[in-house]
């Protein structure tokens, strides 16, 4: 009996070692990638393997990071099919037991093959994984496969983009000059600054980025947003102060200080190109003529043309008056493009003068250019001028409390357009009786700067102030929301869009928001609402029935579009 005992005991011995032999044999080798990760352009932390030169990556791991984004997915254990399950489009629900354990890239770790089958949504799927240390690794592209998202690798510079599902209507472009990001803000400014993101639709069915940087970079996109071109313009000047696109060409404003009121100092120069931004002249302000020593200050700066005639609406900071300081206001500039002259009088109080002038808005009625200034003393309010140069009339869409020239006021001008019958004009307000005081720099009384979406609507034949008429649009004051602000876009004479962003109490980006108006800024329908888009400071434009915008974010350029109704 013993002798039976010890055949079965070597027998069982062998068989140990010959078991212990085979699973060694399918265990791999694994290295801590060295590759700096990125997800969606942010740098993310967490632990990854090369095995047998491919990255594997914690499943919760990824999970977690892609949590909120197009790309989410949920990850649970099925005890009945001893399987691993994914279920995309849900939100990560994190488990106590998650540690970050710490691995050295100097070592090697075991990896075993996984035993237990995947299922992605119901669906029994074939997927290389690794166990290491009791967690499962996935390998990087399979799970870009079914999740899915995007992967980019970087050899060079030894980098890993992955990047979320790009939502419906959305395009991912080709850009060098997306690091500076111009996403719109939960927060607001007491005044505005010099736009530098414009989208133009050419009439070769491509669209131009124009932006700017250290220099003016044109990216020029095809129809379906590949990069086919990109070029670059030096500033003349030192600043910058706006550009446009007229009908037959492009302009553009530099500017340069002129602290030592030098009356023959060129302040502001605009410089014409044709539509391929070849240089072909220009037209020059000087500080005398101006009273100008800091061009475009505290201003957005716009331009609009009507036959030979075009109009740039901005702001400055003038000489040096008798109390010893230099007052900002608007600065109307009227050129004659057929000569490339200025045609009207840039003194220190032009007759359409607003002061201080902390945003500006310009087009054409006719004959007649039509202002619109943000105010904060002379007048206080968002204040529309028409006239031809040397006169105007005014009218106030929007009166602000306050004392005058309290650079707080409550109140952000988002955009200004004409129907067939009314000027409209969008912005964001506080509710104005709980500010206690207005300050240089705070409004004294609210708790949190939280603003109704509302448009001023003012007949085009009629500038009396009684007919002003003032619509609320959408309700934040008091919510759990911050809305951004909206943006006006012109669609046809009769129906325009208002879009904007909203963000929760922490800042924390949220929904895009838009509803169509009519002539008389009357909603057409309900407020509708987009997930994972991101307004920007660039206006959009309206190409083949659809209304077209771009942002930069975390080093990426993307393509946002809302197809129009009806």
């Amino acid at each position: 009996m013993k002798r039976y005992f010890g055949i079965i005991l070597v027998i069982l011995m062998v068989a140990s070692i010959f078991n212990t032999t085979a699973y060694a044999q399918n265990s791999s080798q694994a290295k801590v990638t060295k590759d700096s990760i990125f997800l969606d352009g942010e740098s993310v932390r967490f632990n990854g393997f090369n095995i047998s030169g491919s990255n594997y990556f914690k499943l919760r791991d990824l999970a977690e990071e892609l949590s909120g984004t197009t790309s989410q997915f949920d990850v649970s254990w099925n005890g009945q099919e001893n399987a691993i399950e994914i279920i995309t489009g849900k939100p990560y629900t994190p488990i106590e037991s998650e540690d970050s354990k710490y691995y050295s890239s100097y070592q090697t770790y075991s990896a075993k093959p996984t035993d237990s089958r995947i299922i992605v949504n119901g669906q029994v799927q074939s997927v290389t994984a690794f166990n290491i240390d009791n967690n499962n690794y996935f390998q990087l592209r399979d799970l870009g496969r079914l999740v899915p998202f995007d992967i980019d690798f970087n050899n060079n510079a030894n980098e890993i983009k992955i990047y979320s599902k790009v939502p419906e209507n959305v395009y991912r472009a080709e850009t060098e000059n997306a690091e500076k990001s111009n996403a719109v803000s939960s927060t607001f400014p007491r005044w505005s600054s010099t736009v530098e993101s414009y989208l133009v639709s050419n009439q070769d069915h491509t669209l131009s980025v124009i932006e700017v940087n250290e220099d003016v970079a044109i990216d020029t996109y095809d129809a379906d947003y590949k990069l086919l071109d990109k070029k670059t313009i030096d500033f003349e000047l030192p600043l910058f102060g706006g550009f446009y696109s007229g009908e037959k060409y492009n302009y553009i404003a530099f500017g340069q200080e002129n602290r030592e009121e030098n009356n023959d100092k060129e302040v502001i120069r605009i410089v014409r190109y044709d539509k391929q931004f070849n240089r072909m002249d220009s037209v020059s302000v000087k500080g005398g003529a101006s009273f100008t020593i800091n061009p475009f200050q505290a201003g957005s700066g716009r331009m609009a043309e009507s036959g030979d005639t075009l109009v740039f609406h901005t702001a400055r900071s003038r000489y040096t008056t008798a109390d010893g300081l230099n007052h900002q206001s608007q600065l109307t500039i009227i050129v004659n493009t057929s000569s490339m002259t200025v045609t009207n009088d840039l003194g220190r109080f032009q007759k359409n003068h607003v002061s201080h002038s902390f945003d500006q808005y310009v087009l054409f009625d006719g004959n007649y250019h039509v202002l619109v200034d943000h105010g904060d003393a002379y007048p206080r309010s968002i204040v529309l001028s028409k006239g031809n140069g040397s006169s105007y009339s005014k009218t106030d869409l929007f009166r602000i409390p306050g004392k005058t020239g309290a650079n707080s006021t409550g109140v952000s001008v988002g955009g200004f357009e004409m129907s067939s019958t009314n000027y409209i004009a969008v912005m964001n307000t506080v509710d104005h009786s709980r500010v206690k005081e207005y300050t240089s720099y705070e409004m004294v009384g609210l708790d949190l700067d939280q603003r109704d979406i509302i448009i001023s609507v003012l007949p085009r034949t009629n500038s009396d102030n009684a007919s002003v008429k003032q619509i609320t649009l959408a309700t934040y004051v008091g919510s759990d929301q911050i809305a951004s602000i909206p943006k006006l876009v012109k669609i046809t004479d009769d129906k325009l869009m208002v879009t904007w962003q909203e963000f929760d109490l922490e800042h924390n980006r949220g929904s895009l928001k838009y509803v169509y108006i009519n002539q008389d800024g009357n909603s057409i329908g309900d407020i509708k609402t987009v997930e994972h888009f991101m307004l920007s400071e660039c206006q959009p434009v309206i190409v083949d029935k659809k209304a077209v915008w771009y942002t930069n974010n975390n080093g990426m350029r993307m393509f946002y579009t809302i197809p129009l109704e009806g």
